[in-house]
């Protein structure tokens, strides 16, 4: 639920990748026909923090709205952060293996505490982080050495 909302608050791409309308084909979207060959995309990150879908708190980290019982069937179809269709990510599943590894591994061992207001990003392509003061500290273990 975390990585799924670290996902969608933080999108790594804050603009889809561009697809041409097919020669000979028109789409329509909400009553406005799209001709052939215009260039589409779709805004992930504006898709991902919209409140149409997500509802009032989507600016709001909550990782409790991946809970099956709340989270709806346009909500999971909204959620793209590796792409959608034949042309997404082709390491998505690799990708989400290792982020559960590694954050499983650095939560069990270390404690984090963020050290400063916000996070801010650079707007591109790729949404790029600035700056970020994080504390890291080792977890004592327990005598049974877990």
């Amino acid at each position: 639920m975390v990585i799924n909302e670290t996902h969608r608050h933080h999108s790594t791409l804050s603009i889809g990748l561009p697809r041409l309308v097919p020669p000979g084909t028109v789409i329509t979207l909400h009553s406005t026909p799209i001709p052939p060959s215009t260039t589409l995309s779709i805004p992930t990150y504006t898709l991902h923090h919209s409140p149409k879908i997500w509802g009032p708190t989507a600016s709001e980290f909550d990782p409790s709205r991946w809970s099956p019982s709340l989270i709806t069937e346009g909500q999971k179809a909204a959620f793209m952060p590796f792409g959608v269709g034949p042309r997404s990510c082709i390491g998505r599943n690799v990708a989400e293996m290792e982020l559960a590894m590694v954050v499983a591994g650095l939560v069990r061992g270390f404690e984090f505490e963020l050290r400063q207001e916000g996070v801010e990003t650079r707007e591109g392509f790729l949404r790029k982080m600035g700056g970020c003061r994080v504390g890291v500290r080792r977890r004592r273990c327990r005598r049974d050495g877990r």
